[in-house]
């Protein structure tokens, strides 16, 4: 694994469940929850970690630009990737590839 490779795992495992309201999708999406209706009841919980983890690094980016010095093309390399990963904690979506 790449040096970037390690960024994005450790960076993807510290947000993965970031601002987690205590529910699963199931219960989000039964409730027509805020964040079901949202995420069109599509991996809610996922998309909000992900969306939380680049709003906060939007709004911190100016005093502490963890991406700083990347090039355009590895911060889009760095974001699929967080994406992805976060993604891939959908425990509904397990087995299914």
């Amino acid at each position: 694994m790449s040096p970037l490779d390690i960024f994005i795992c450790m960076l993807s495992g510290a947000a993965h469940d970031m601002d987690h309201p205590g529910n699963n999708n199931v219960f989000e999406t039964k409730c027509k929850s805020k964040l079901a209706l949202l995420y069109n009841d599509y991996a809610v919980l996922e998309n909000h970690h992900t969306a939380s983890l680049f709003f906060l690094l939007d709004n911190i980016l100016t005093d502490c630009n963890i991406f700083q010095g990347f090039t355009a093309e590895d911060y889009a390399f760095c974001r699929k990737n967080i994406i992805d990963n976060i993604m891939g904690t959908d425990m509904s979506k397990h087995g299914t590839s």
